[in-house]
Order: structure tokens, then sequence, then C-alpha cells
């Protein structure tokens, strides 16, 4: 009976397997075989080196040999990122070994891709066919010529692996590329904001629409090279802020206005995943800040705020945005380091009117009780 099936209906059951799962499905019947060889089972795939590339017979392999010439999205990524203590480095070159051959295989297959993710890529620590394999990657990148997309999302990496990559694809793909994402490309935030091989790939990615990074990754001079890079041409930036930046810097009014200023339709959005301010002996009064950016930031799931209050009148004003949901916060806790009487009182008031509030609405929140200062 399941030969006879209609060979369109045997195509969109074989769409919800995995490529290592089609290698049963290629060796059962010249029926699912024809049904297997369609090109839109092909079109976008994802393989997982260290689960999918297994031996030099990798079924995963063999198919890519057979309907390689179809793929026009491949993701690359290891199911398990993070070396395992019971793991060893010869494991993992082996691993590594398995992609290089891979990526060898849809080379010889002249695959030209649109659309390329690379993602999940954080080592444990640095081993001999790790570089091998982003070298092999490069190597594929570099023979690309209509690639659209490139994602190296969360793909940890360090700043020399990262500008090989970038190297590749400004080279060849310099007229193609419409969208880039480097959020979490590199390991540690080691961005090169101001390094001049990274300012000197941007300058050559000509048809740039959408450019997501993170903001260590942003500087003038960055701003500089996008704008000499798609002038009218980029219309989207999108800055992710996740934690601290060492660097502190800041980027100046001139930069944003010159890039701005040749990219007309260009938009600017940010993500802010945890906002920390640590704070010692302040005397600023940034009860109005917190409120605007509380406001503005609706993104936001988790406030915590552990330092002098000033005025209760603040934090009435926040939770009375979360009541009219203004806000998204999942959790809220206040841990205030000193406060006067009249204030402690004020606290426990708040706290009374507010906590069945939050918890009917599923939030986590939390007024811990300060200790007492006489000022």
């Amino acid at each position: 009976m399941w030969d006879q099936l209609p060979e369109l209906i045997l195509t969109l059951i074989f769409d919800h397997l995995e490529c290592r799962d089609r290698f049963s499905v290629d060796r059962t019947c010249r029926s699912w075989r024809r049904a297997l060889a369609a090109p839109v089972l092909w079109r976008s795939i994802t393989i997982f080196i260290d689960r999918d590339l297994r031996s030099d017979s990798s079924p995963t392999k063999q198919l890519a040999g057979q309907y390689g010439q179809y793929i026009r999205k491949l993701e690359l990524a290891w199911s398990r990122p993070y070396i395992l203590p019971s793991e060893t480095r010869a494991t993992w070159n082996i691993r590594a070994k398995e992609g290089v051959e891979f990526i060898a295989v849809i080379k010889n297959k002249a695959v030209q891709l649109k659309q390329f993710v690379l993602t999940d890529w954080f080592f444990g620590s640095n081993w001999n066919h790790r570089s091998k394999l982003l070298y092999a990657v490069a190597h594929f990148l570099r023979c690309q010529r209509n690639l659209t997309s490139l994602s190296l999302l969360n793909a940890n990496l360090g700043v020399s692996d990262v500008l090989r990559l970038f190297r590749a694809v400004s080279w060849s793909c310099g007229n193609s590329l419409e969208y880039l994402d480097i959020r979490g490309a590199f390991k540690d935030w080691q961005a090169p904001h101001s390094n001049s091989r990274y300012l000197q790939y941007l300058e050559r990615l000509h048809t740039l629409t959408t450019f997501k990074l993170d903001y260590p990754a942003l500087s003038d001079l960055a701003l500089n090279s996008l704008a000499l890079a798609a002038p009218k041409v980029l219309r989207e930036l999108h800055i992710s802020v996740r934690d601290s930046d060492a660097r502190q810097h800041t980027i100046q009014d001139a930069a944003w206005h010159n890039l701005v200023a040749v990219c007309p339709q260009l938009t600017v959005s940010y993500t802010i995943g945890e906002v920390m301010l640590q704070l010692r002996n302040n005397r600023e009064q940034l009860d109005d800040l917190l409120v605007s950016l509380v406001e503005r930031c609706k993104r936001l799931t988790n406030f915590q705020y552990n330092g002098i209050i000033r005025s209760v009148g603040t934090l009435q004003e926040i939770l009375n945005l979360q009541i009219d949901n203004k806000t998204s916060f999942r959790t809220i806790h206040v841990k205030p380091s000193t406060v006067n009487l009249r204030n402690r009182g004020a606290l426990d008031e708040i706290n009374y009117n507010y906590n069945h509030r939050m918890l009917d609405r599923g939030i986590d929140f939390r007024i811990d009780g300060p200790a007492l200062s006489f000022c």
C-alpha cells in the first residue's frame, strides 16, 4: 500500500524526517527513492555535526552527495555544543574531521546557497581539527556567489575565526548579502569594534539591508563603515544589549547623523535582556531615569533593585506601569539597602497594596526587609 501512495503525499511525509532518517527511505524501494529526490525536500537542511556525521560512510554525507545540488539553506550546528568532562578531545577531533569531509562533499557538488546559518559552536577548549573545520567552512563560503543571508547567532567563536568567515563572505558575496546576524558571534564579548580588518570587511557589504549585532561590536568607525558600504540600502540596524560593556563606550551623535543621512530609510531597534545598575555612594537622582527606562524597554522581564531608595513613589510608579500592562515583568524584587522610618512605613504599605495584585498576574513580587536608617 505504501508504495502506491502518490509521490506528492510521500514527499510531504518525508519532509518531516531528519537527514539521517531519510537514508532508510532511500533504500526502501524505487517509488520512495523517486519521491525523496524531490528538490523541495533539500531546499533547507540542518546538520548536527556530532550527531549526523558519524563515519566515513555517514548516510548524511551520502545523501548530500546525491541531492546536495538542491540545497539553498544550510545550518551547521552541534547538538551538544559544550564538551562534557567524560568526552575526550580525540572524540571531538573525529567529529570535526567528519565535518570537514561533509563540507568537502557539498563543495564538490558546487552547492550555491542562499542562506547559511552557523550557530551554537561554543567549544570548551581548543583542539586540533577545530581550526581545520572553520577553515573548511570559510573556504566553502569563499566559493559562494548567491548568498543573501548569513547568521552567526550565538556562534561563540574567537575574533580571528569570525573575521576569517567575514573575509570569505565579503569577498565572494559583497554584492549579494542582504542579511547579516552576528549577535553572540564573538566569544566572551571579544568584539573587534574598531579592528581595521573588521571595518574593511563591513565596507565591502554593498547590498546589506539588515544588520544585527551586539553593542560591543558597535563603534563610531563601524557606523561609518556601514555608511560607506550600503548608502540608501541599509534599512534595519538591530542592536542587542545583553550585559555591561567593559569598554564603557558611547557612540557619538556625529556617527549616527552620518549614517542616517546616507540611509534615510534606516530603522534602529534595541533588545535589552537585562539591566543591572551597580551604583556605590550615588547621590544622583535616578528616579525619572529608572521610570523612563522601564517604560520604554517593553521586553524587560526582570526588575531587581538593590540600593538606596530616595523616593518610594518611584517604586509605586513602576508597579503601576505593570498594573496598567505597560510593562511585561515576570519578576520584581526590591531590596533597599537603607531607609528611614517614614520610607519604611511607605514600603510596607506598597507591599500590602500590591502583593496580591502581582500574584494574580503570575508575577514573582517581593520587597525584602531593609536595614533601618535614622537619616
